[in-house]
């Protein structure tokens, strides 16, 4: 449901959307190597960033719903008919890109009540926490309430 919310915002912001594509997330911040961006050609990435794996776990690790919604910002290294990637080039798309992805937020959130609800998500910790609870320290339980408070009733 999120994503598709996100992909309506983001049109109704006035951009094209791709859906689906296999991303790869690389170590930066950097431009690829042409050896790198040839590899990753050849695995079937369609889109190579230094960003949103993290966020993903990181995401469902808190039971929270988590959409990407990836702007590009220029052809790596492999497209030899485009200019060469310049950090001046980047931050000017991604400037760009910024304002459309506020706008593309603001869509969405306006929109909440029609997508927003109870994700599976929101329940992938239930089963993974497996620590007797009562051997759990109290500051221990304080300092992860926010997260799983829910769990940790005795």
């Amino acid at each position: 449901e999120l994503s598709r919310a996100l992909v309506k915002a983001v049109q109704a912001a006035g951009s094209i959307v791709h859906e689906g594509g296999n991303f790869i997330t690389i170590e930066g911040p950097r431009f690829s190597t042409k050896g790198e961006s040839h590899t990753y050609r050849r695995w079937g990435m369609d889109l190579i960033g230094m960003t949103s794996c993290p966020e993903a776990f990181l995401a469902a690790e808190a039971e929270m719903a988590y959409a990407a919604m990836a702007h590009i910002t220029d052809y790596d290294v492999w497209h030899e008919s485009e200019q060469p990637v310049t950090v001046e080039m980047v931050i000017r798309i991604l400037l760009a890109n910024t304002a459309l992805a506020q706008q593309a937020i603001v869509q969405l959130v306006a929109d909440m009540d029609n997508w927003a609800g109870d994700f599976p998500v929101h329940h992938t910790l239930r089963d993974a926490l497996i620590t007797n609870r009562e051997l759990i320290p109290a500051q221990l339980r304080q300092d992860l309430a926010p997260l799983v408070e829910k769990y940790l009733e005795i």
